[in-house]
């Protein structure tokens, strides 16, 4: 190899280098975006605005260009939708300027938007209270905190703003921000507590009504054997002697609430001598004064059924004579059967 053919593979590197750094930038865009683009410039061309923009704006989402941006506000502008018109205005501008290579797109993106400036609507949301995890909302889209208590630009329609946080109440309104009224201003208020939901407390368990079965009739007999032993003190006299001391104990006790009946009556009395009476205690005193009295009779009875038993217990209970004595006790009645030989 020559020193010339050594020299030209050496220089030949280095010269592609620099051409390729000194073309300028290619742009290719893709296929899909490029077909919305045409589609929406041929419907604007057509006097379909609305839908020429919905083709623009897709195609822009797809791949965002100058060229796409420009037309795009330009159609905005025709719907009167200005906020949004200007809005993509300053995209192309910002993208021109990235670019660096079509300073005449740029230098038509910035006075168009410039024009517009004069014509933008603009919402204010106030936010002066503030909670734990408040979000404010625009039409279900976040507003960021960064943007509340500044004038945002928006096309000109009704928007609804919600407010809400964990534990508060939801707080909601609609406004409309229209042509005429180029700044309109919502304010926020604090949001409410939640009402808590409060855990029912258990029912109390139903008490049923208690039923008092009266028990069945009980009978008993007891038999005492003849007594073969000369002393007045046989078992019958025995028996005779202990029904005696109940039958006493019982008599004394019926004395007992029969005098302390008596003074309850006497009490109620003195409080309410007629028969209508609406004091309390008198009633009261009325109804204990009812129940010692039924006590009392009760007990005399028992008393004096003790008594005649364990007479006639002791006076045919004597030695060489055999008795049979058969108590009787029921609901509503009670007695005592004698029997034997004498």
């Amino acid at each position: 190899m020559t020193r010339v053919d050594a020299l030209r593979w050496i220089v030949l590197p280095f010269t592609l280098a620099t051409l390729v750094l000194a073309a300028p930038e290619a742009y290719a865009q893709s296929a899909e975006a490029e077909v919305l683009f045409r589609e929406g410039r041929k419907l604007i061309k057509a006097g379909r605005l609305e839908p020429g923009c919905d083709k623009l704006e897709a195609s822009e989402k797809l791949e965002s260009s100058v060229g796409t941006l420009l037309n795009l506000g330009d159609c905005r502008e025709k719907l009167g939708r200005y906020a949004s018109a200007w809005a993509a205005f300053r995209k192309a501008e910002a993208t021109a300027k990235v670019q660096g290579r079509d300073e005449k797109r740029r230098n038509e993106a910035s006075k168009r938007a410039m024009v517009l400036e004069s014509k933008l609507s603009q919402l204010v949301i106030m936010v002066p209270g503030r909670v734990s995890g408040l979000v404010i909302k625009r039409d279900d889209e976040v507003v960021d905190t960064a943007m509340w208590n500044t004038p945002l630009p928006l096309d000109p329609d009704t928007y609804s703003v919600v407010a809400e946080a964990p534990g508060y109440k939801t707080w909601r309104t609609e406004v409309t921000v229209g042509t005429k009224l180029r700044r309109v201003v919502v304010t926020v208020p604090t949001l409410e507590r939640a009402p808590v939901a409060v855990k029912p407390e258990p029912l109390a368990p139903t008490t049923l009504p208690t039923v008092v079965v009266p028990p069945p009739p009980v009978t008993a007999t007891l038999v005492v054997e003849k007594q073969r032993s000369p002393s007045m003190w046989t078992k019958s006299r025995k028996v005779a002697l202990g029904i005696g001391i109940v039958g006493v104990a019982a008599a004394g006790t019926g004395v007992y609430f029969g005098m302390r009946s008596r003074d309850l009556e006497d009490r109620s009395n003195e409080v309410c001598p007629t028969a209508l009476c609406d004091d309390a205690d008198a009633l009261r005193d009325n109804d204990r004064a009812q129940t010692a009295a039924r006590n009392a009779n009760i007990l005399y009875v028992a008393g004096g059924v003790a008594l005649a038993t364990s007479a006639v217990i002791w006076l045919v209970g004597g030695p060489d004579k055999e008795v049979r004595i058969v108590p009787s006790v029921g609901a509503d009645r009670a007695g005592v059967s004698l029997g034997g030989t004498f």
